[in-house]
């Protein structure tokens, strides 16, 4: 189950900088619709809030097997609580990618 974890959470990643990529080109070229770019940016968003989960997740379950009894909750970092922020600016993006062409029309 870790590997699988492992190379989902390196997937992710490697999305997100394809993602980074397309939308680069896309900008650098000059063909582009503004809405496909928002939810581009926004799937970037959601694949980084997903892998550093998943990273986080990896740590949380070795430090719970190692200290279960010392600590009654767990910290969650800094790092940790920015990317959640993201992940859910991310889902904000994808949703109004989909809704202001529907207004629109």
């Amino acid at each position: 189950m870790r590997i699988a974890a492992l190379i989902f959470q390196y997937s992710c990643f490697a999305f997100a900088l394809f993602l980074c990529y397309q939308v680069g080109t896309a900008i650098y070229l000059q063909d582009y619709k503004l809405m496909d770019i928002v939810s581009d940016i926004g799937t970037i968003l959601i694949c980084i809030d997903l892998g550093m989960f998943l990273y986080f997740n990896k740590s949380l379950t070795a430090l719970k097997m190692k200290v279960a009894s010392q600590q009654p909750a767990v910290q969650v970092s800094i790092i940790e609580n920015i990317t959640r922020k993201l992940g859910h600016l991310g889902i904000i993006l994808i949703i109004c990618s989909w809704i202001v062409p529907i207004i629109n029309s």
